[in-house]
């Protein structure tokens, strides 16, 4: 059975603020600057990120609209106007 679309975009606004609520607790949000600037961070904060951020992602990515494959035309290889 299809999933509505506002019952989709629930999922999203809902995973966001769970991720948006693990970040204002605690330290998290300037551990989270720390791992942005590739400085050493907890094993178990960083799981804990990629989770939430993979269960967003997800969420979005369902709530998204089917992409349709697109052609893109190859580029020119003719370089004859490069020697001009």
């Amino acid at each position: 059975m299809p999933v509505s679309p506002h019952t989709l975009l629930q999922h999203v606004q809902d995973r966001t603020t769970d991720l948006r609520r693990w970040l204002d607790t605690g330290e998290n949000t300037a551990t989270l600057t720390a791992y942005l600037r590739d400085e050493p961070v907890d094993h178990r904060w960083l799981s804990t990120y990629r989770r939430l951020t993979h269960d967003l992602l997800r969420a979005v990515d369902h709530a998204s609209p089917p992409r349709e494959p697109h052609d893109t035309p190859a580029p020119s290889v003719d370089r004859q106007s490069d020697l001009r």
